[in-house]
């Protein structure tokens, strides 16, 4: 169950790979990680922003660069996920993936990436919904269980064992892959050609 739920969540064929995206962000002197990019972008397109790059990077702008322009190589490749998450969460046969580090790095590092891609996705999400009165009952039941899965300490891990702690792991990636994707259908899908409320992030 763990290995099958783990291939399920980790990886997706589109998207390059986690330690790629850490590279370049490193490279670019970018002070965010390659799961909390990804969430943001989620986080916004499961809100209904299209998923036109144009109107996503000058979010991206803000989160990542202060306001200023993406260099050439972060900024095409950033467009490209843009599009390719937008595809996976629009799939139909509910296969869309987190960006997060992969099955060989610590479980506190993991579970430190699961935090940021969560909390970046409610930043993201509240960037264009910001009254979730708005909102049906599940997608607020969803937002709800994603703000407390952020409350994780991600440093308090039990002392069970650890395929215990690992089946722990995958089972709240799951979780918080099926409350993006009622985020995405019930909304997302319904306001996909709407542009950004608030370009600016606090």
């Amino acid at each position: 169950m763990k290995s099958r739920l783990g291939r399920k969540i980790m990886t997706t064929d589109s998207f390059k790979s986690y330690d790629h995206w850490t590279s370049l962000l490193d490279q670019s002197y970018l002070m965010a990680s390659a799961a909390e990019v990804h969430g943001l972008i989620a986080g916004l397109l499961s809100a209904g922003v299209s998923a036109e790059p144009a109107k996503i990077l000058p979010v991206l702008h803000d989160f990542l660069n202060d306001g200023q322009a993406l260099s050439a190589p972060v900024k095409a490749d950033i467009s490209d996920l843009i599009v390719q998450t937008y595809e996976s969460l629009a799939q139909t046969d509910y296969s869309f993936a987190l960006l997060l580090p992969g099955d060989d790095d610590s479980l506190p590092e993991r579970l430190e990436a699961m935090v940021e891609w969560t909390q970046s996705f409610l930043v993201g999400f509240a960037i264009q919904q910001n009254d979730l009165s708005l909102c049906s009952a599940d997608v607020k039941d969803a937002i709800e269980q994603l703000t407390e899965i952020t409350k994780i300490d991600v440093f308090a891990i039990d002392d069970n064992s650890a395929e215990s702690n690992e089946e722990s792991y995958f089972l709240v990636l799951e979780h918080i892959r099926l409350m993006v994707l009622t985020c995405f259908n019930e909304v997302g899908l319904k306001f996909s050609k709407n542009e950004v409320q608030n370009k600016t992030l606090h």
